[in-house]
């Protein structure tokens, strides 16, 4: 009833809209706008009274913003609004959309008003809600009927779903937004491994050590202090240079550079093609495409099924989509891939009170919702470390996104890029980790702070073309001169508020960095001076602000060495796994930049295999 009741109000609004749109200038209109990325180009075509068409010409955004691309345009002509909702997980792209449509409009002179009708909500077949342990019965019969069922379509479930069907079970991955890829199509695209197929050239190249797997745990545990459970941490370094392996096997194309961010004391941070997590997504999918997994888009899981009886076993789960609620068997187990909960500002506020509604998050809105965690609790799983919450230091500062100008402040420390204040003072240790960035950021005294570079210091990272864009966009601002740069600076707004970098200051503290690369020693904050530093000598002077944005979340259900999930009372629930930002205890306090790629790829894939065979796979040492 209430789609035949959305289908006539349509149907009314557009009957409506001549009367009230008479005058506007007919024609075709084309915007240039943003959506995740600069670059968005949409033509509108216009009647004198309607929106008669929407067309896609031109693009930068990432496969999340794809099914905004794909249906949005249809959804504003089909309703004559620019009110209509956006797409789940393609907030961004989305509001570009409708942003070129809105800008379309008011260069014809259209009333807007005419054009902001909100057309009727349908009915939420999957309303957000906790449920309680036993609310719904083991079905007797199933819809549908797999040996695995993969939930999240992200690094992990991706990696899961490859795994489970390559090792010969029938295999379904469920997503509820309607892409795969969530936010791990939206990270930096950098991936942790001590070693790979492409290792010894690299290191060669920039005549490095070769790192060990001992280096990478050891690291890794230092990072989180050392509450990380070691048995976890060793799998993921093992797991990640085989996965690595498999993603450059099937075409994965990195840059010709190894990084070492903040925490990692070895270069062992491969960086994808477009320093983008979709680089790995989208190949993961074309990978799982060619297998004969399902794949079940817009497939949201409501409900865990675990039987009450001897075996109190997970069985299955339910799933809402937009034809209604169906039950789906999973005869070996349910793999969990779910994210964590930094867009569940419930949820992450009452484990850490001040990461309020007010904090923008890096994630996808739609994503990192918790539900697999606290689903999974209704059924009595156990959760651990969930108060260990993280903020990204290097953030847009206005909006919070994790866009590729926020990677490089991340990526190139070890090369040369410093963090300055709003007074253009170094306040932190550039190299160290995420945490202490972000909290340093936080109590420098002002909404932003600065990476500032010159052009030799990025070259082994970033292309000309894309320096060039990024300051196209606004988003890297430059000057020839010190003077210039502080300039720029100055007349950018952070929130409505200006800083007062001085040019002596960031002469300064230029010229006394270039010292600490010359010495090899840090007096101030005891940064690791590298070999691979470069000193920042002429001009043109780059500065991209930034500050925390909440990121990720390291506590999740407490699994075992086979991605089992474990109860209150320490027990595994059989044929309950999990994989990646859904689980706790890999990273301990604090995540190392680079390894959650690591951690969601190699778990993804360890938990797939082992729930289709009971064994782990070759690649992971006796413990």
């Amino acid at each position: 009833m209430k789609r035949i009741m959305a289908i006539f109000l349509c149907l009314t609004l557009l009957l409506a809209v001549p009367a009230m749109a008479e005058g506007m200038k007919a024609g075709t209109y084309t915007e240039t706008v943003k959506g995740m990325f600069d670059g968005l180009v949409v033509e509108v075509t216009l009647s004198d009274s309607a929106i008669e068409n929407v067309v896609i010409k031109e693009h930068n955004e990432t496969s999340p913003g794809y099914p905004a691309l794909e249906k949005l345009p249809g959804m504003i002509v089909e309703a004559q609004s620019i009110a209509v909702d956006g797409i789940s997980g393609a907030t961004m792209t989305s509001n570009g959309v409708k942003a070129a449509v809105e800008a379309a409009l008011t260069e014809a002179g259209a009333d807007l008003a005419a054009f902001s009708k909100v057309p009727e909500a349908e009915e939420d077949l999957a309303p957000d809600y906790y449920p309680v342990m036993g609310s719904f019965e083991v079905p007797e019969t199933w819809d549908e009927s797999y040996d695995v069922v993969v939930v999240g379509g992200g690094f992990a479930g991706l990696a899961a779903a490859y795994s489970a069907v390559e090792s010969g079970s029938s295999t379904v991955l469920v997503e509820k937004l309607s892409t795969t890829g969530g936010n791990s199509a939206i990270n930096g695209g950098q991936y942790a491994a001590y070693t790979s197929k492409v290792a010894a050239e690299l290191q060669k190249k920039f005549n490095l050590e070769p790192d060990t797997a001992e280096k990478h745990i050891e690291d890794t545990i230092k990072g989180g202090d050392n509450m990380s459970v070691p048995e976890l941490v060793t799998e993921m370094v093992y797991g990640s240079p085989y996965y690595l392996d498999l993603l450059l096997d099937n075409g994965l194309v990195i840059r010709d550079t190894l990084a070492r961010p903040g925490g990692h004391y070895g270069y062992r941070t491969y960086v994808t093609e477009n320093q983008v997590g979709s680089d790995i997504t989208d190949l993961q999918l074309k990978m799982l495409k060619n297998t004969d997994a399902v794949i079940e888009l817009e497939t949201k899981m409501v409900e865990i099924y675990r039987t009450r009886d001897e075996a109190n076993r997970v069985v299955g789960i339910r799933v809402a989509t937009a034809d209604g609620y169906k039950t789906i068997e999973a005869r070996k187990g349910v793999i969990l891939a779910t994210g964590g909960f930094s867009s569940n500002v419930d949820m992450r506020q009452t484990q850490v009170p001040y990461l309020t509604a007010d904090l923008p998050t890096t994630n996808i809105k739609a994503a990192s919702t918790g539900e697999g965690i606290y689903l999974a609790q209704a059924i009595g799983a156990n959760t651990t470390q969930m108060s260990n919450i993280q903020r990204y230091p290097w953030a847009d500062p206005n909006t919070g996104v994790l866009d590729s100008y926020a990677v490089w402040p991340f990526t190139g420390p070890s090369y040369g890029i410093i963090y300055v204040d709003y007074n253009g003072n170094r306040y932190v240790n550039e190299g160290d980790r995420r945490d202490v960035c972000a909290n340093a950021a936080v109590n420098s005294g002002f909404i932003s702070t600065y990476a500032l570079f010159t052009e030799p210091v990025v070259s082994a990272f970033v292309k000309p073309e894309e320096l060039e864009a990024g300051v196209q966009s606004g988003r890297v601002l430059k000057g020839e001169t010190l003077e210039e740069l502080a300039e720029k600076i100055n007349a950018f707004a952070i929130k409505g508020q200006y800083p007062s970098v001085t040019a002596e200051n960031l002469k300064a503290t230029i010229e006394k960095h270039n010292g600490y690369i010359d010495s090899g020693a840090d007096p101030d904050f005891g940064k690791v001076m590298a070999a691979t530093m470069v000193k920042m000598e002429e001009g043109p002077y780059y500065a991209i602000p930034q500050y925390p944005s909440v990121h990720h979340t390291m506590g999740g259900l407490v699994i075992d060495g086979n991605t089992s999930v474990k109860d209150i009372y320490g027990q595994v629930i059989p044929g309950l796994f999990a994989a990646g930002e859904v689980t706790g205890g890999v990273h301990g306090t604090n995540r190392l930049g680079s390894n959650a790629d690591a951690d969601a790829c190699a778990f993804g894939y360890i938990s797939g295999y082992f729930v289709s065979t009971g064994e782990l796979p070759d690649f992971i040492p006796d413990l």
